[in-house]
């Protein structure tokens, strides 16, 4: 082993250790969805309001395990990411034959600035990404040896990656048009037409459970993901998709990023450079018009980053092996720095919304709410955090939800707050959210507490029958 692929363990193992060590110091508190995660863990179900149920059952077998603290649940994106940097390095190795190359891609992706932010935040993504890059690895396997080992194992993954995130949804996408690219992946699939048979009947088996939840409950997954598009609120704004490229070259490293596109010239077009471009690009093409048409939050074409992140390293590192290590050392310092203000639980803007919540927490036990009392949270985040820090506080917390308006959380499926409900309790939130319940009702505003984690001081009724 290189002196230089030593010292890059090094660079990968003190990024997981200050890491592990701002974990165990911090006193920042879970994100609201992070704490909605772990709710949906204790409900195991074949689906959830806005995402599909694989991080739930992943973070309800985690936490079985090691428990339901707060180190325990922010171990679970590190995990995830470790494995899918040795999935990233066979998946190299499978496509270059090339053993530096593939370490140092399995390693450098550890140090990814978006993998900095992202693995500090359990999301669906860090298990989507995972199950993407098993999907890629198992495709290129049928590529060489189109057994029914392999067509299986693609159907699993593939499978796996539907019950993470609909996003799934480009790989199918990509794998339609390489069809027309690459003959013979078409050759694979159509020549071998019962191995293509078993794929799509595995694939079929492991996500049809989340579609026979959706058909139970009105499709509220679907319904929440089109929403979230928001095709129908379009507005053509050409700057937003400026800063949805300029984003995404941030989350793939500045230095990377900017030194893949000089050595684009130097790019030679092999099946390599296209199986890596058509698991790339409509990700992108689709989420960039998006993003000029609505609006489109910097992770969704977080899948599309792998294969680009896989051949902008082979091109720099075939071009430029200095630039690689430049490239790294800066993503360590940036990820040194990151992970140092989350131990120090440094007051930035950016960590306001997960800064202060249990001291809210607290102050409310103390002052306003006592065991087998009830509490109603208007604001699906902070009602999943008190949720999470009074888990073992004997509370009966519900969230407002009229039978009649559209369901727009999980929580107005699994805890409503009934209409005929008339028994006194402790309520956070606008007073128009409790009107549907009965009229003799008498709501007192009690407490205004100024918090970090909102732009707005947070209103404490007492509702009184």
């Amino acid at each position: 082993m290189s002196n230089n692929i030593k010292f890059h363990f090094f660079l990968v193992s003190s990024a997981l250790m200050v890491k592990l060590i701002a974990i165990f110091y911090t006193n920042f508190d879970l994100f609201g969805d992070e704490a909605q995660y772990w709710l949906w863990a204790k409900e195991i179900d074949m689906g959830y309001y806005s995402k599909p149920p694989l991080l739930a059952w992943s973070v309800g077998i985690f936490t079985f395990i090691f428990g339901n603290s707060f180190v325990s649940i922010k171990f679970i994106p590190l995990i995830f990411y470790i494995a899918t940097c040795f999935v990233i390095y066979l998946t190299t190795l499978e496509l270059y034959k090339n053993k530096e190359l593939a370490i140092f891609s399995g390693l450098s992706f550890f140090l990814l600035p978006s993998v900095t932010v992202s693995s500090f935040l359990l999301s669906t993504d860090v298990v989507l990404i995972l199950f993407w890059c098993l999907s890629l690895l198992q495709l290129i396997k049928i590529r060489s040896n189109p057994n029914l080992i392999n067509f299986l194992f693609l159907g699993i993954f593939l499978g796996f990656s539907f019950l993470a995130k609909y996003a799934a949804i480009y790989f199918v996408l990509s794998l339609f048009i390489i069809f027309f690219f690459n003959k013979k992946i078409k050759n694979c699939f159509f020549k071998n037409f019962k191995f293509f048979f078993v794929f799509l009947i595995t694939l079929i088996i492991i996500f049809l459970p989340n579609i026979i939840w959706n058909l139970n409950n009105e499709w509220v997954t679907l319904n929440h993901t089109s929403d979230n598009a928001g095709l129908s609120r379009s507005n053509i704004n050409l700057f937003q998709g400026v800063e949805f490229i300029l984003i995404q070259s941030l989350m793939i490293g500045p230095v990377l990023f900017f030194s893949f596109v000089f050595f684009i010239r130097k790019m030679k077009i092999d099946f390599e450079t296209k199986f890596l471009l058509i698991f790339s690009l409509p990700v992108f093409l689709i989420v960039l018009v998006e993003s000029i048409l609505v609006r489109a939050n910097a992770n969704w074409a977080a899948i599309g980053l792998i294969s680009i992140y896989i051949l902008a390293l082979k091109q720099v590192y075939t071009n430029a092996k200095k630039i690689l290590k430049i490239n790294n050392y800066i993503n360590y310092i940036f990820c040194f720095i990151f992970f140092i203000l989350i131990a120090q639980t440094y007051p930035l803007k950016v960590f306001d919304r997960i800064n202060g919540i249990t001291d809210f927490s607290n102050l409310l036990k103390k002052n306003h709410i006592k065991e087998n009392e009830y509490l109603v949270v208007s604001d699906r985040l902070l009602y999943s955090n008190l949720k999470y820090i009074y888990r073992e506080f004997k509370m009966n917390i519900m969230t407002p939800y009229k039978p009649s308006d559209k369901i727009t959380s999980h929580f107005h499926i699994s805890s409503p707050l009934p209409e005929g409900f008339n028994k006194k309790f402790i309520f956070i939130g606008s007073p128009s959210h409790v009107d549907y319940l009965k009229d003799n009702k008498k709501i007192i505003k009690i407490d205004s507490i100024d918090v970090l984690f909102k732009n707005h001081p947070v209103e404490i009724y007492e509702v009184l029958f």
